[in-house]
């Protein structure tokens, strides 16, 4: 019964009814936890044989304490930044750009095959579609500029799970990009010069895997260097190439042009709507490296980005569809067709007049450019991996830094390994591998539309250079979705190779993201096996190794920054936590200026929090200080916490920094 005074007996309450004093009679036996005591709960153990006490081991009954931030971290910071090399806009370019303009290589040629004379109206189609492209991508990158691509901006939006799928596009990507560029440039070398009988193009595909990735591991700026170079080379031949075609055109006329639009029939059955579309379909896989650049957009300096985006669509428009034309304009279709591999090889020959200098030269270009393919993937897979081993889906060793150059050595020997093991698993037939860059590609790229959506829904406050609209952003999705199905009724193998690569790829990334549950199976499967239990010391073994596997993986804490009492925000990053991180150990920070801004249920909620969850430690912490890059740096080297291993809520339009600022703190659902 609840007790209410009357307004005439307010000076003087009554006396408490019995229940009432029952009641703080109740309070004052009530038991305070003491913060050094283990956590433990009454509940059985679920396992017939084992117990269930490791599942409350080594976790406290949560702590609240104050810490104070060094000054020494804090000037650190500021050191460390100083000294970050970052690169500009024209090697930013380079880098992915190399992998763009070297598309028109091996892009025309399927093209033309595809869509016969209609090829340079689907490469404008292209060029279109690569406008709204471009700045959804720029959307994405600039509200979440942290390496990782798509899978980054999952991350911060989506659940790990999600993201963790999406990366396997783009793993597949890189990796097929490696192979097949190394592999088409020595197809290129071996067609236009003879060889010595010992040097295959198998050898030499192997050659410039090892030898780019050496490369690699100088350091991002020093290979920037080298693919500022070979851009340049290779912006200078599409340049000449052109110039000669038009001049040559300028002197022949343009019966060659008339004649396969006039004198060669549509293939019978098949409509000019029909045929521009698989040219499409085909030419989409001539814009690779849009979908790279966001991958060490942390590398870059501040407001590069949109400016790199702008070249490489600059780039598309000029080289893809004016080739394109100018291929049909001089050379007959049926012998493009014919000679579909090196189609502007072909162009080279006929706008020389018939010498063979200029095709000579496109093959020298041809080769180098598309070695610099590999630096391309390698980059692109560096930015990814590092950024899935920071949020402890890969292994922790990918992160250790070659002490001489500061390169990811682990992430590139492996890939390097990886690459050469499936160009040696086909046989040197990268027919297969060249399906999986297809799917992979077109999937990657799809991603970032399915991105853009999610960050408008979920992240909506967070600032960013420029936005497209909704509608934009849906369509031009299910323009990439129709071209990949357009691609797999194209040729249906490619479909079939890229499930077999992506299951592999997907079961060993969701193999170690879900690691733990996986040694929990383990230790329940074991627990069900009654004969082992008959031998003690044998089954004790098992058990404590299981056991310990579990601790090792649950020992990390991770951060959530609150600045709020709320007990349903509090709670919601606690459910996050659980079934994104394998984490046994949360730290809930408050930063503070005045203790008056503290909000007053704080610890209150902490506790009870505390007490829900038994399986996990929650501590609370009060720090004096803004909420900025330097203070965070400073928290994470003071707790020596992984700033991926930092949560926070969405911050609003008003809010002074940078998600990439603060070098992987992460945004969780809210």
């Amino acid at each position: 019964m609840i007790r209410v005074s009357s307004e005439r007996d307010v000076t003087s309450p009554p006396p408490p009814s019995f229940a009432e004093s029952e009641f703080h009679h109740i309070q004052k036996t009530q038991k305070t936890r003491q913060q050094n005591l283990l956590k433990w709960s009454d509940v059985p153990s679920r396992y017939p044989n084992l117990s269930n006490a490791w599942e409350f081991a080594g976790f406290r009954w949560g702590s609240t304490y104050y810490m104070e931030i060094e000054q020494s971290d804090l000037d650190l910071y500021q050191q460390e930044l100083a000294k970050k090399t970052t690169i500009g806009q024209w090697r930013a370019t380079s880098i992915a750009g190399n992998d763009l303009i070297a598309s028109v290589l091996y892009s025309i040629g399927p093209c033309v095959v595809q869509s016969g004379k209609y090829a340079p109206i689907s490469m404008f189609l292209v060029a279109l579609l690569m406008y709204p492209m471009k700045r959804i991508i720029t959307e994405v990158a600039t509200a979440m500029p942290l390496n990782g691509g798509t899978y980054n901006a999952m991350l911060n939006s989506t659940s790990k799970t999600t993201a963790a799928v999406v990366a396997c596009f783009s793993i597949l990507d890189y990796l097929a990009t490696c192979v097949v560029s190394a592999s088409t440039a020595s197809a290129y070398l071996a067609a236009e010069v003879v060889l010595p009988s010992n040097l295959t193009p198998f050898i030499i595909t192997i050659i410039i895997l090892i030898g780019f990735s050496m490369i690699c591991l100088l350091g991002l700026r020093e290979s920037s260097t080298l693919t500022l170079s070979i851009f340049t080379l290779h912006a200078v031949t599409m340049g000449v190439v052109m110039i000669t075609s038009i001049v040559q055109w300028g002197k022949g006329g343009s019966q060659t042009l008339i004649d396969n639009w006039t004198s060669i029939p549509d293939p019978e059955g098949l409509h000019p709507v029909y045929m521009i579309f698989k040219g499409l379909c085909i030419g989409l896989l001539g814009v690779t490296g849009f979908e790279s650049a966001e991958n060490y957009i942390e590398d870059l300096k501040p407001g590069t980005f949109p400016k790199v985006m702008n070249n490489m669509f600059g780039f598309l428009l000029a080289i893809n569809a004016p080739m394109t034309l100018l291929v049909t304009v001089l050379v007959p279709v049926p012998i493009i067709q014919a000679n579909s591999a090196n189609a502007v090889s072909i162009l080279g020959e006929y706008a020389a007049g018939g010498s063979r200098w200029l095709r000579l030269w496109i093959m020298i270009d041809a080769v180098i450019v598309l070695c610099a393919g590999v630096l391309t993937g390698l980059i692109g897979a560096i930015g990814l991996v590092q950024r899935m081993a920071s949020d402890g889906i890969l292994p922790k060793f990918f992160l250790i830094r070659n002490r001489f150059t500061g390169s990811y050595q682990y992430i590139v020997l492996v890939f390097l390994i990886l690459s050469i093991t499936l160009y040696a698993i086909t046989g040197g037939d990268t027919s297969s591998l060249s399906g999986v860059f297809a799917v992979a590609f077109l999937g990657s790229l799809s991603t970032f539309a399915v991105a853009n959506i999610t960050i408008k829904y979920k992240r909506g406050r967070l600032p960013r250079k420029n936005k497209v609209s909704l509608l934009t952003a849906i369509f031009t999705f299910l323009v990439l979705l129709a071209s990949l199905i357009g691609n797999i009724v194209i040729d249906p193998m490619i479909a079939e190779y890229f499930v077999i690569y992506f299951a592999v790829v997907l079961f060993v990334v969701l193999a170690m993201l879900k690691r733990c549950w996986l040694w929990k199976l383990c230790y329940w499967l074991f627990d069900q096996m009654g004969l082992l239990h008959r031998y003690p010391h044998f089954s004790e073994k098992i058990e404590n190794f299981i056991v310990g596997q579990i601790k090792r993986i649950r020992k990390s804490p991770v951060i959530f920054f609150t600045k709020t009492d709320e007990p349903h925000v509090m709670n919601k990053a606690i459910q996050y936590i659980k079934k994104n991180e394998d984490a046994g150990h949360i730290k809930f920070i408050h930063l503070y200026q005045n203790s008056s801004d503290i909000p007053e249920n704080l610890k209150a909620h902490h506790r009870m929090l505390d007490e829900i969850y038994p399986k996990i430690q929650i501590d609370l912490m009060f720090i004096q200080g803004d909420f900025s890059p330097a203070t965070i740096d400073a928290i994470s080297r003071q707790l020596d916490i992984a700033k991926a291993q930092m949560f926070m809520t969405c911050p609003g339009k008003d809010f002074n920094y940078s998600l990439g600022d603060f070098g992987g703190l992460r945004i969780i659902m809210f």
